[in-house]
């Protein structure tokens, strides 16, 4: 393919930045433009770029950046200055002192190769059981099973609480059901699934999209993360409200001033109250006792008493009802998490 429009070298770089073109929509592309892009995108799903298309974008991709850092504006317009350089001529980015930040990374999960004895059965047992799930989650009921009956019972345990969560159940039901793989193929499944699962060398983060979205949200003022909410909203209504469900806790009641929570107790419903707070922490309960008026603290206590066998399903019903109220609240600029 010659790359030598506008359309298709921009077409390659969306393909390299897995992009669908629906990016373009929030940029200033002209029309006609953004349908050439379209087409090559679509005629890349049958015939996929060349390695040598590729390369070439990302060249002309470094040398534009590189340009940019040349060319930026100084901070003083009356005192233009040059890109500062390495040694080797290079220009380098200059970094703006402004406070310490340590951020702390997350670990990565990595695996380590037990030493083989030969044996299969005996070396898939000393295979960390998410490398053997991993492998066989893919695979039919059939051969998942074999590979479990060839475990030590507590490995197959920890094998099958690794696996997805629909797998399981028609998993366990070929558990139950006699053996009548021949001993030769049992012999090949074993040696496959040994080999695939000492493939595996790092565990993969299974943290959904709201979860992780909610972790970061939390991190950001309401300010900066109300914009992004009501965009998501418009875009992905679902995933939205399972951030928003994940984004708030039932334990931030304690994050919040006395006047705040004063709102939110105001609004709820005492008997989602009661169960809200079984076997919550004693400190939130204070918390909430202190504030509420003499006549409904000691109501509250008298019904919590009553309500004491409450099972966690109707804990968990009774805290959502009060999150529902926080969340309002909190978007609305009613009340402000601290």
């Amino acid at each position: 393919m010659s790359t030598t429009t506008r359309s298709e070298r921009l077409a390659l770089l969306l393909y390299l930045l897995e992009d669908d073109g629906s990016s373009l929509a929030d940029l200033e592309v002209e029309e006609q433009v953004m349908a050439e892009v379209q087409t090559v995108l679509e005629n890349f799903k049958q015939y996929p770029p060349a390695q040598e298309d590729l390369d070439l974008v990302l060249v002309d991709f470094e040398d534009y950046f590189k340009l940019a850092l040349e060319n930026s504006p100084s901070t003083d317009s009356s005192q233009p200055t040059a890109p500062a350089e390495d040694p080797q001529g290079e220009p380098v980015i200059l970094q703006i002192q402004e406070e310490h930040f340590d951020v702390e990374l997350e670990p990565r999960k990595t695996f380590e190769t037990p030493k083989l004895t030969g044996n299969v059965m005996q070396d898939l047992n000393r295979v960390h059981p998410y490398q053997v799930a991993q492998v066989i989650s893919q695979e039919s009921p059939v051969i998942a099973a074999v590979v479990l009956r060839s475990l030590a019972s507590e490995h197959a345990a920890k094998t099958l609480e690794f696996m997805p969560e629909h797998v399981r159940p028609r998993l366990f039901l070929k558990l139950a059901q006699a053996n009548t793989v021949r001993e030769i193929v049992v012999q090949r499944i074993l040696e496959a699934t040994l080999r695939l699962a000492l493939q595996i060398e790092e565990r993969v983060d299974t943290q959904d999209a709201a979860d992780k979205m909610a972790s970061l949200m939390r991190s950001l003022p309401r300010k900066i993360r109300a914009p992004m909410l009501q965009e998501l909203g418009q875009e992905d209504p679902e995933l939205s409200d399972a951030v928003k469900r994940k984004l708030y806790r039932f334990e931030d009641l304690k994050r919040l001033a006395a006047k705040d929570l004063q709102k939110i107790l105001g609004q709820c419903r005492t008997d989602m109250l009661v169960l809200a707070l079984q076997q919550v922490d004693k400190d939130l309960l204070n918390q909430v006792l202190a504030n509420m008026s003499k006549r409904a603290k000691e109501a509250l206590q008298e019904e919590m008493e009553y309500k004491a066998n409450a099972n966690p399903d109707e804990i968990q019903t009774g805290r959502n009802e009060v999150l529902k109220i926080l969340v309002q609240l909190e978007e609305s600029g009613t009340i402000t998490l601290e």
